[in-house]
């Protein structure tokens, strides 16, 4: 099984850039597609089957902008999540079947450090909002424990392990994905980068081959300010 994470910097459809990106995608094959800041057109040429949030206010968006889309091969069953968490950030939980199995996927986007604490008067408290985000997560991820295998990703706004930021917010991420195995900690071949778009999961699932994949296209040229994550994975017995 493969999943895609990729952060492609609000690019419309109709872009360059995204038609690149998704080109790309496209070509790698994979079953699940997790985007952030994305669009709910974006992954229109794979065919497949979509689920999105909007995500909190963050300044003008087109209609079709979406903080978070998740992206099958096969149709989503929609799980509901707390609104109190998917409105501080971004974040869409639904379950598919892959190779004839059912999985869960939570996409979800974790505000970034400057993003405002208090709607409507966007006043602005480094890092607030980004850790109300991660104390209603926790909750969250215990209450979901019987949904297995669960994979968790998108874009986390932190590089784990930490490199920079407060240690108390860092702490709160990783309290908030106790019971999951981050599988894009550290540096990622082959581009020798840490990452903060992660992929995280929790059951059957082992992590076969963890790769980066470049922002930019042949010619060197950005595609996104986000490089994207490619994890595939093997199914193993036991629970879930």
């Amino acid at each position: 099984m493969r999943l895609i994470n990729w952060n492609i910097e609000r690019r419309g459809p109709h872009t360059w850039q995204a038609a690149s990106l998704v080109s790309e995608i496209g070509s790698l094959v994979p079953d699940l597609v997790v985007l952030t800041e994305a669009h709910t057109t974006s992954l229109d040429t794979l065919g497949g089957h979509i689920l999105s949030h909007r995500g909190y206010n963050r300044g003008p968006k087109a209609d079709s902008e979406q903080l978070v889309v998740i992206w099958s091969r096969t149709p989503w069953t929609y799980i509901p999540l707390p609104e109190s968490l998917a409105d501080l950030g971004g974040a869409v939980l639904g379950r598919t079947r892959v190779e004839g199995r059912d999985v869960h996927c939570l996409g979800l986007c974790i505000p970034w450090h400057m993003a405002p604490d208090s709607p409507p008067r966007d006043k602005v408290r480094p890092w607030r909002r980004h850790e109300m985000f991660l104390e209603q997560l926790g909750p969250a991820l215990q209450a979901l424990d019987g949904l297995r295998p669960l994979i968790v990703a998108g874009d986390f706004n932190r590089r784990m392990p930490r490199s920079w930021g407060p240690h108390s917010s860092y702490e709160k991420l990783e309290a908030a994905m106790t019971g999951f195995d981050i599988v894009t900690r550290g540096s990622l071949p082959p581009l020798d980068a840490m990452t903060i778009d992660h992929v995280a999961i929790s059951g059957a699932l082992s992590p076969t081959d963890v790769r980066a994949l470049d922002r930019r296209d042949a010619s060197g040229k950005a595609r996104s300010d986000h490089f994207g994550v490619l994890v595939d994975f093997e199914w193993h017995a036991g629970p879930g």
